[in-house]
């Protein structure tokens, strides 16, 4: 039975910022990076020096996928398939749904309706108000990605799936259609009201890119190394762009980032090891920036001067000149990052796989403010050495067996794999162990 006695705990207090910084109103952030073009900037007040944490909740599971809020909503979404539905102000348990399944995608919320893709294939959309279900599709099936030989296996074994592989496809909402991505290799777009098929496009490899939309064009990336941009009303390829790719061990080849757009450019990092800036309209490479032999999975933010990007194994959090693609600035996170970059007023914000917190000058890069989690405050299994690193060797020591076992302890130190959100003066971040803590810019 669903532990409706949570809803009894689930209190965090609020308080309000009054005068000391003044913020526009009821401004929603109702699918990932906030908007369809995934620019990840919050409508938050310049000069935030710090942040002190209100309040604190907890779904008692998983959660991958990144919160959204919406119509006075914070909707969560949970590996144990439960998606919850807070009142933003209050924190009270408004509502939870059961998928079956668990979900790896981040809510979509448009009209009065949340959208999800769960990890059994079926793509929900519910009453955001009640969480009463109104239909459901059904892809060809989510998986993880998996390859032949993947980390130095054995090619002829069964495929290996990548424990990195955290997310599915988060949907977009536009012009009565939603749109999402499929481990079945497909990008669908669905009627919005109904859940009849308008179109399905057929890529290369796994889709868990989520897609971003300007000018008629929704723009994904794919397992197979491939950006796409696809007609919005029709489905029709209006261009791919094609990352490099490498077969023997499959580690260095895919798309796991979500594109981020502004009016001509599309953003996006790949496994390759790169970061791309493409020219929206014809698909062309405008610049590539060399990440040093790293994953980027965090879909990028930007602002009108710079383009900010976090980096796996290196930990890096990056700016880059938006035009050019020279770097700026660089900020040693330590670890992975798979929490993509939020804009917060002037504040560049950063949520890392260690359990911490860190924001930014966005300009400069000087660092103003950090904050881990208790988990990791305490590193009770010593997983965390003394220069901030993980100790793969005690993570890892097991081989390439290991790797599942080691990305689970990691994610007990509340690790952030989900990107925070920023909703009426208040930073809310949910940790991969289900614990939502609440933060509020310090006065003074």
């Amino acid at each position: 039975m669903p532990r409706f006695r949570l809803a009894a705990s689930l209190v965090v207090l609020y308080v309000s910022l009054g005068a000391l910084f003044p913020v526009a109103a009821h401004a929603d952030w109702p699918v990932l990076m906030g908007d369809a073009r995934h620019s990840g900037r919050a409508d938050a007040p310049d000069g935030i020096r710090g942040l002190r944490l209100v309040g604190r909740a907890d779904v008692h599971a998983e959660v991958r996928a990144s919160p959204v809020v919406a119509g006075g909503r914070l909707f969560v979404a949970a590996e144990n398939g439960n998606l919850y539905a807070f009142d933003a102000r209050d924190m009270t348990l408004q509502w939870l749904y059961h998928a079956r399944a668990g979900i790896g995608s981040t809510p979509a919320v448009a009209d009065g309706v949340v959208y999800f893709l769960a990890r059994d294939g079926r793509f929900h959309a519910l009453d955001a108000a009640k969480g009463k279900p109104l239909w459901t599709f059904r892809t060809g099936g989510e998986r993880r990605f998996a390859a032949h030989g993947m980390f130095g296996l054995p090619r002829n074994g069964e495929p290996v799936p990548d424990p990195w592989d955290l997310y599915l496809s988060s949907p977009l909402v536009h012009g009565g259609k939603v749109y999402f991505g499929s481990s079945d290799e497909h990008v669908y777009a669905l009627d919005a009201r109904s859940g009849a098929l308008a179109w399905a496009y057929k890529t290369g490899g796994v889709v868990h890119s989520s897609p971003a939309l300007a000018d008629g064009r929704v723009v994904i990336g794919s397992w197979d190394g491939a950006v796409y941009a696809l007609d919005a009303a029709s489905g029709e390829e209006r261009w791919r762009f094609q990352t490099r790719t490498e077969q023997k061990i499959s580690v260095m080849t895919g798309i796991q980032a979500s594109p981020s757009m502004d009016e001509d450019t599309v953003y996006i990092g790949a496994r390759d090891g790169y970061f791309y800036a493409i020219d929206a309209r014809s698909g062309r490479q405008r610049w590539r920036y060399d990440a040093g032999g790293t994953w980027v999975v965090a879909t990028a933010a930007h602002d009108p001067a710079r383009v900010y990007l976090a980096t796996s194994d290196t930990g890096l959090l990056l700016a880059l000149d938006k035009r050019s693609g020279r770097e700026l600035y660089r900020h040693d996170m330590r670890v992975w990052t798979f929490a993509s970059p939020l804009l917060v007023g002037d504040a560049l914000l950063g949520a890392s796989m260690k359990g911490e917190l860190h924001l930014l000058d966005a300009a400069g890069g000087k660092a103003r403010w950090s904050w881990r989690t208790p988990e990791a405050a305490a590193n009770a299994s010593g997983i965390v050495d003394a220069n901030g690193k993980f100790d793969s060797g005690r993570l890892f020591g097991g081989g390439t067996h290991a790797l599942d076992a080691g990305l689970e302890h990691v994610k007990r130190l509340g690790a952030f794999a989900a990107t925070p959100v920023w909703h009426e003066g208040r930073l809310i971040a949910v940790a991969a162990t289900g614990d939502i803590y609440v933060f509020e810019p310090e006065a003074g």
